[in-house]
């Protein structure tokens, strides 16, 4: 029996106290409940001490040589970060960690701590049942967290609800159009006829599962990033974990949007969208290092179970079954048929985790190492309409070249026979709106990057609507939030 392999009465001790019993085996190593709650506490600690930027906004500041006391109580009173909150287990941990260093810092710093959280849920509009279900429990979530569970900082964490409908809070909207045979883009005005535009409209068009999520994940981030900036908070923590991240990393690459891997995982320069703006903020990924099962165990151990919506927390590494209640029975399999690629991917990641946990951290190393391309042509780099990534090739040009949209001749009169029965029976709403012909589409520049060019032929007529990205737009839309708070700000 090895001296970090200990055993009494056949029951595993803890490897890291040397005391208590093992309840959690993660990367082969045997964890008391508050040895494991340390290790993942401390990982994402440690990713809050990143840099001199963030430890600026994480410390307790008091007066020194750069700054007076003024100063260090202004920059204390300044840090305040963003925590976009979904109800699943890895947004939950980040804020649970969040909240126990505002206690150490009250109790070690008489009183006083480094920074302000804000945490901000976005919801679709409840047109459906289930919809009206998880909207009226993410409430009742909301208000349980605030009054009872994290009442102690309750001057210090602030919460926010946010329906994603609030996209379309801009009278500058505009349809973008895709001509499914050149792959070109036109932008025309969009003028309502007295009715407002909703994600529920644009959801209508998408026939395909897969972009109806693509467009949710992107108009999700863009509503917490104009949110983050209008505010001017300092930081937007997102609570993806080591299997996230390497999920979304295998997805951008199969959606054909890798070039977007470099700036999305960019702990240290600005966010795009507010590069040329008079407020800026960075992103960090605070459980990058932690594993989903990790985060799970982490969820279970310390009770926060009953917080969880549309998500079924994971006992992998639990060495006893202590699991109870709704949350951990086995939901039925979808069929792959039915499931997007960002389900296949952390399908597969999810099924790895256990014995191959170095493939996942391999893959966010990596994608961690990649940078943004380089332009080496003349033209300068473009910002796509829809998801405001930047990119530098010409999309519509290669995938002309390597698409072929014409069929082949009719050759027989069986052949005619069926091509007429189809014609009569294919639904028009899938053709592209017509172009005006006096339109010359030669030379014209590309306005959407290729994953967004993709995602929008597959949209009924290959058309949406969707705000105008300018300054106007960043600061019109946001004047149209709700805020559980009405006294914040």
């Amino acid at each position: 029996m090895t001296q970090n392999n200990v055993q009494i009465c056949g029951q595993q001790i803890c490897q890291r106290c040397k005391k208590q019993l093992a309840i959690v085996l993660s990367r082969k190593e045997y964890f008391c409940e508050d040895c494991f709650c340390k290790f993942v506490s401390l990982k994402q600690r440690k990713a809050m001490m990143l840099d001199s930027y963030y430890q600026d906004i994480f410390k307790v500041m008091y007066k020194d040589k750069i700054r007076s006391v003024e100063e260090a109580e202004l920059l204390n009173k300044n840090s305040r970060i963003l925590v976009p909150l979904s109800f699943g287990s890895s947004s939950l941990t980040v804020l649970d960690i969040l909240n126990e260093t505002l206690l150490e810092q009250k109790k070690q710093q008489f009183g006083k701590t480094g920074f302000t959280v804000h945490v901000l849920n976005c919801y679709q509009a409840p047109t459906s049942n289930k919809l009206k279900e998880d909207f009226e429990k993410a409430k009742s979530l909301i208000h349980d967290l605030e009054n009872y569970r994290y009442y102690e900082n309750k001057d210090n964490i602030k919460f926010y609800m946010v329906e994603l409908d609030s996209f379309y809070n801009t009278k500058d909207l505009t349809k973008i159009v895709l001509d499914n045979k050149d792959f070109s883009t036109t932008l025309t005005d969009f003028v309502s006829n007295n009715t407002q535009y909703t994600l529920h409209d644009l959801l209508l068009e998408c026939p395909s599962k897969s972009t109806r999520e693509d467009f949710l994940t992107i108009i999700k981030a863009q509503l917490v990033k104009k949110f983050a900036y209008q505010h001017k908070f300092k930081a937007i923590l997102w609570g993806n974990s080591m299997t996230k991240v390497a999920d979304e990393i295998i997805s951008l690459i199969v959606k054909g949007r890798g070039e977007q891997i470099a700036s999305s995982l960019n702990n240290s320069s600005v966010d795009p969208m507010t590069e040329n703006c008079d407020h800026s903020f960075k992103n960090l990924y605070p459980l990058k290092d932690v594993l989903l099962s990790e985060v799970d165990t982490y969820v279970h151990i310390k009770s926060l179970e009953k917080y969880l919506i549309n998500y079924t927390n994971s006992d992998s590494l639990m060495i006893y079954d202590k699991f109870n209640g709704d949350n951990n029975i086995t939901s039925s399999k979808p069929l792959v048929k039915n499931m997007t690629i960002n389900d296949i991917s952390r399908k597969y990641f999810q099924t790895i985790e256990d014995d191959y946990s170095n493939i996942i951290s391999t893959v966010v190393r990596t994608g961690e190492k990649l940078g943004n391309p380089t332009n080496h042509s003349s033209t300068k780099s473009k910002k796509c309409t829809i998801c405001n990534s930047i990119f530098i090739n010409e999309p519509a040009n290669w995938l002309t070249t390597i698409t072929e949209t014409e069929g082949h001749p009719i050759e027989t009169e069986e052949e005619k026979g069926l091509y007429m029965r189809w014609q009569q029976s294919i639904d028009h709403s899938t053709e592209t709106d017509v172009v005006d012909s006096k339109i010359d589409n030669t030379n014209k520049p590309d306005l959407l990057c290729y994953g967004c060019t993709v995602m929008l032929n597959t949209v009924n007529k290959q058309q949406i609507i969707w705000p105008k990205n300018d300054q106007d737009e960043l600061n019109d839309i946001l004047k149209e939030f709700v805020l559980t708070d009405d006294n914040e700000d």
